[in-house]
C-alpha cells in the first residue's frame, strides 16, 4: 500500500474504510497517493510503485475494502489530499511503467481534497 500519513502514536487502529468497486470486464490496479501539503504536485514515481502489484489487483467483478484511520486521513486533509489511481493490470503487464506513467494510461483519477468529498462519495470509488 502507498499510503504515507503519518502515525503520531505509532501503531493506529483502523476505524474506517473506503471500498474501491470493480464494475468492468477487466481486472483494474489500484495506486493510493497522499501529500501533506496543498502545494504538492501529483506525479506518478520514476519506478514502479509497487512492491507486490498483486495484492492492489481487483478482479472483474469484485471489490476491495482499504482500512484506513479516520484521524490520519482528517490531519492528512487539513493541508494535502489525497489521489487513487485504477490502472489496467494487463496493460502493468504489457507496457513499461515509464510509457504508462509518461502517457498518462490511467483507467482512472480519483482525487479528494477535502473530507467532505469522501463523505460525498460515500467512502466507494467505482470503475468504470
Amino acid at each position: 500500500m502507498v499510503l504515507l500519513c503519518n502515525c503520531h502514536d505509532g501503531y493506529v487502529e483502523h476505524d474506517g474504510f473506503i471500498e474501491i468497486y470493480n464494475n468492468s470486464e477487466q481486472d483494474i490496479v489500484w495506486l493510493q497517493r497522499s501529500y501533506s501539503t496543498a502545494n504538492d504536485t501529483a506525479t506518478l514515481s520514476e519506478s514502479t510503485p509497487w512492491r507486490n502489484m498483486e495484492s492492489y489487483v481487483i478482479t472483474s467483478g469484485d471489490s476491495y475494502v482499504q482500512d484506513f484511520n479516520i484521524s490520519n486521513f482528517q490531519y492528512i486533509l487539513k493541508e494535502g489530499w489525497f489521489q487513487y489511481y485504477l490502472f489496467n493490470y494487463d496493460s502493468l503487464i504489457n507496457i513499461t511503467w515509464e510509457r504508462i506513467r509518461d502517457e498518462n494510461i490511467i483507467l482512472k483519477k480519483v482525487y479528494f481534497e477535502t473530507w467532505e468529498d469522501m463523505e460525498a462519495c460515500n467512502f466507494t470509488i467505482t470503475y468504470p
